[in-house]
């Protein structure tokens, strides 16, 4: 598998990547609906209540850390220290590289992405040299995976706010747990159509050309922006961001699979954990958080199982 066996360990990140580019740019679109306010909204919160101890809790993470434009507050860290178990969305400490190298390619040869997409837009996919780093491997994979790539100069390199509060935890001992596991997430990949994965290469591709950028250019320019609006707090540059990049490729499918139905299994799993008295601070995405397009978000399905939950102002 040559270079390829290189990216398989970065897949958890770029998996995560893929959903801030497809989920996070809409994360606003009805202002963080779902709390009482967008100046009351908070990426931190205290869970309380419904006969727990002590408090646990719950943290909305944005997966490219870049440390010019923000830095995790403190106040992040203390809560981690509070709580005996960290989690994320899945546990980066137990990946099986090779299983998921496997799940990551196409079985059918007439479903490769040189069938998938226009031959104008393979051809400059294939040009990209992080994709020419992957092989020949590259046009059996599917989509959803080489959109993780696109924008991005060297994956391995890239930080995320995931991998430094786990790396947090990891240094204080904390146990380690993850809210869904790896295969749920590729099967929540396998839930969206090929098709509907091509097109968001495709909304990827028409962004560049749109605005005369790279691959690479258009990737620093939109998440720069993306984690300036992480750093205030600001929903309303994240509803500017969706309609900048004008997505075509969400479809109610995609938004259940990545969103609603996973909202639903973290906020189970994290209730589930916490009523046994153990404490435990989460880190999931930020879009997960807020109520979206009528899908319920964490902190309200959370509300609703009848925790208390107390947004912490933070400062990034």
């Amino acid at each position: 598998m040559g270079n390829y066996r290189t990216f398989i360990k970065t897949l958890a990140i770029g998996s995560l990547i893929l959903m801030v580019i497809a989920g996070c740019l809409s994360c606003s679109g009805q202002k963080a609906k779902g709390f009482e306010t967008a100046e009351k909204f908070s990426l931190l919160w205290e869970i309380t209540g419904n006969g727990l101890q002590k408090p646990s809790y719950l943290y909305g993470t944005i997966h490219m850390y870049d440390t010019s434009i923000f830095k995790i507050s403190e106040e992040v860290y203390k809560a981690i220290d509070t709580c005996d178990n960290f989690a994320l969305e899945i546990d980066f400490n137990n990946i099986d590289a090779f299983s998921i190298a496997q799940r990551m390619q196409v079985t059918n040869p007439d479903s490769t992405l040189d069938k998938l997409l226009e031959a104008e837009v393979y051809a400059e996919i294939i040009k990209i040299p992080i994709v020419q780093m992957m092989g020949e491997q590259v046009n059996t994979m599917k989509p959803f995976f080489i959109t993780s790539y696109l924008m991005i100069e060297n994956p391995m390199t890239m930080m995320s706010v995931d991998m430094e509060l786990n790396q947090y935890a990891r240094n204080h001992n904390k146990n380690i747990i993850g809210l869904e596991t790896m295969d749920e997430q590729l099967d929540m990949v396998d839930m969206i159509s090929l098709a509907e994965q091509a097109q968001g290469i495709v909304d990827i591709y028409n962004y560049c050309k749109k605005e005369n950028m790279g691959f690479h250019e258009a990737g620093k320019n939109i998440f720069g922006k993306m984690q300036r609006a992480y750093k205030n707090q600001d929903f309303e540059t994240f509803e500017n961001l969706e309609e900048e990049f004008k997505m075509t490729s969400s479809s109610p499918v995609s938004d259940s699979a990545m969103i609603a139905d996973r909202n639903i299994h973290m906020a189970d799993r994290i209730s589930d954990f916490i009523q046994q008295n153990k404490t435990l601070f989460s880190g999931v995405g930020t879009l997960h958080l807020p109520d979206y397009k009528g899908m319920r978000g964490v902190v309200t399905l959370l509300k609703e199982k009848g925790y208390t939950m107390r947004p912490i102002l933070i400062k990034l």
